[in-house]
C-alpha cells in the first residue's frame, strides 16, 4: 500500500511541474482573453471616436477646399481689373480700322476721326539693262543712292545688285527689292523711314538705268475731335489711349469704345454661383443626418460651421459698398448678389435669374462694379479662411480632440498589458495550484480507501 501511494504522488508531482501555467486544471488563457475583452470594449470605443475626428478632419478640408475656390472667385467678382474689357468699332472700315491695344487704358467714348491724308513710303523705281538672259547686267556702271556710291558689273545678276544696295542699307536708310510687271524686271527702293522725312535720291547714274516711277514721301494728317495729328505711318498708337488705328483713306469716320463689361459681369456673377452651390453640395452631404448613425455626415450638429454657412447664405442680400458707402443703381436701388440676380432657393442654392440681370445692366448696376466693391460675403469668407481663421481653428479643434482620445487610448491599452500579465501569473498561479492539490488527492485516494475497507 505504501508503495503503491507514494508511486502516485511522485508521479503527480512530476506532472504538475511539466503542467504549470499551461492551464492544465482551469483555462488560464481562456479567461485572460475573456478579461482582456473586457478591458478592450472602452479603447475600441474610443477608437471609434478617433475614426470619426479623422473623418471630421477630413471633411473640413473639402469644405476649406470649396470655400477658397468660392473665396477666388469672389475676388474676381469684386475686383476693378475684372471689368477692363472694352471693344472698339468703326463707322467706316474701309477709312480707318480700330482695335484695342490696351483694354486698362481704353476709355469708352465716341471719338469722331477726320483724315486729311495717309501716310506715304518715299519710293523710287528704276529700271537696269540687261543681258538676253533676262537676268544678268548688259553692262557695268554707277550710282549714288543718298550719297552712297553703288557700283556693279556686266555679267552681275540683279539679285546681286539688290544685295549690294542693301548692304549699305544702314548708310543709305533704303531697303531694295525686285518687281517682275509681268514685262520686265525693276529695282524698286523703299525709304526705311515713313512719311515726310524718307528720302529716295539717286543721282550720277550710269548709262542704262532708267526711272520707272515712284512717289515722295508723306505723314499721314488726320483730327480726332477737331485734334489735329501728324504720323509718319499709317499705323497710330498714341492718339487714342489703348486703341490702334490704321488709316487707310481719306475722309471722316466715328471710333465707338464701348465696355464689354455686361458679359464679364455675367460670366463672374455666375462663377459665384457656381461656387457657392458646390460648396453648398459638399456642406449638405457632410452635415446630413440619418437615423443610422452609421450613415449621418461626420460634420452632423457641428453648428460652429452651420453658423458660418448661414452668415454667408444671408450677406448675399446684404448691398455692396465701395469707400464705406453702399453702391447703388441709377434708380437708387442698392447693389447686391440678389439684385444682380443670384437668388437664395429653398433647398439652400444659389439660380441666376436672367431678367433681374438684365435689369440691373439696365440700370446702370454693372458701371458701379467697373469701379470696384467691397463685398460683406467676401469679408466673412476671408475672415474665415484667412491663416489661423474660423476653418482652421475648427479643424484644430477636431485634432486636439482626437489627440486626447488617442492619449486615452494609449493610457489604457497600457493598463490593461499591466493588468493582463498580472491576471495571466495568478491565474497560472492558481491552476499549479490545484493541479498539485489534485495530484495530491489522486495519491490519498488510495490511502483513505484501504483505511476505509477492513477487509483490505
Amino acid at each position: 500500500m505504501a508503495i503503491n501511494s507514494t508511486s502516485s504522488a511522485t508521479s503527480a508531482s512530476t506532472t504538475s511541474t511539466s503542467g504549470v501555467g499551461k492551464g492544465s486544471v482551469i483555462d488560464v488563457e481562456g479567461l485572460v482573453s475573456k478579461l482582456d475583452s473586457i478591458e478592450q470594449a472602452p479603447i475600441d470605443t474610443l477608437n471609434v471616436k478617433v475614426t470619426k475626428q479623422d473623418n471630421s478632419i477630413r471633411d473640413l478640408g473639402i469644405i476649406k477646399s470649396k470655400m477658397s475656390l468660392f473665396q477666388a472667385a469672389l475676388q474676381d467678382f469684386t475686383s476693378p481689373v475684372s471689368y477692363l474689357t472694352k471693344s472698339v468699332t468703326s463707322s467706316n472700315s474701309a477709312l480707318v480700322e480700330a482695335s484695342i491695344s490696351q483694354s486698362s487704358g481704353a476709355v469708352a467714348g465716341i471719338y469722331n476721326l477726320h483724315i486729311t491724308q495717309i501716310a506715304k513710303t518715299a519710293t523710287a523705281n528704276y529700271e537696269f539693262s540687261l543681258a538676253n538672259d533676262g537676268s544678268s547686267l548688259a553692262q557695268s556702271g554707277s550710282f549714288t543712292l543718298n550719297s552712297q556710291s553703288i557700283t556693279f558689273n556686266q555679267g552681275d545678276s540683279l539679285e546681286s545688285l539688290r544685295v549690294a544696295i542693301n548692304a549699305k542699307s544702314s548708310d543709305t536708310g533704303v531697303r531694295a527689292s525686285i518687281i517682275n510687271t509681268g514685262s520686265k524686271k525693276v529695282i524698286s527702293l523703299a525709304s526705311i523711314a515713313g512719311g515726310a522725312d524718307g528720302q529716295v535720291t539717286l543721282s550720277g547714274e550710269s548709262a542704262g538705268i532708267t526711272w520707272v516711277g515712284g512717289q515722295d514721301g508723306q505723314d499721314a494728317i488726320f483730327q480726332i475731335n477737331g485734334q489735329t495729328y501728324t504720323r509718319p505711318s499709317n499705323i497710330v498708337d498714341e492718339a487714342l489711349t489703348g486703341i490702334r488705328l490704321q488709316l487707310q483713306g481719306p475722309g471722316a469716320a466715328a471710333i465707338s469704345v464701348a465696355s464689354d463689361n455686361g458679359a464679364k459681369a455675367q460670366t463672374l456673377l455666375t462663377n459665384v454661383g457656381q461656387a457657392y452651390n458646390d460648396l453648398m453640395a459638399s456642406y449638405t452631404e457632410l452635415t446630413k443626418f440619418d437615423a443610422d448613425p452609421e450613415k449621418r455626415g461626420s460634420l452632423y450638429g457641428f453648428m460652429d460651421l452651420r453658423t458660418l454657412i448661414d452668415s454667408v447664405s444671408v450677406s448675399f442680400m446684404t448691398p455692396l459698398t465701395r469707400s464705406g458707402q453702399s453702391l447703388a443703381d441709377n434708380t437708387n436701388n442698392p447693389i447686391s448678389f440678389t439684385s444682380l440676380g443670384l437668388e437664395l432657393q429653398l433647398d439652400g442654392t444659389l439660380l441666376f435669374d436672367a431678367a433681374i440681370y438684365e435689369s440691373a445692366v439696365t440700370h446702370g448696376a454693372i458701371d458701379q462694379l467697373a469701379n470696384g466693391s467691397v463685398s460683406p460675403t467676401r469679408s466673412i469668407v476671408n475672415d474665415a479662411m484667412t491663416f489661423g481663421g474660423k476653418v482652421d481653428s475648427y479643424i484644430s479643434g477636431f485634432e486636439d480632440q482626437k489627440l486626447t482620445l488617442q492619449n486615452r487610448i494609449q493610457d489604457l491599452q497600457s493598463r490593461k498589458a499591466e493588468k493582463m500579465a498580472r491576471y495571466r501569473a495568478q491565474y497560472a498561479s492558481l491552476d499549479a495550484l490545484l493541479y498539485r492539490l489534485q495530484a495530491l488527492n489522486s495519491s490519498l485516494t488510495p490511502t483513505f480507501t484501504a483505511l476505509n475497507n477492513p477487509k483490505n
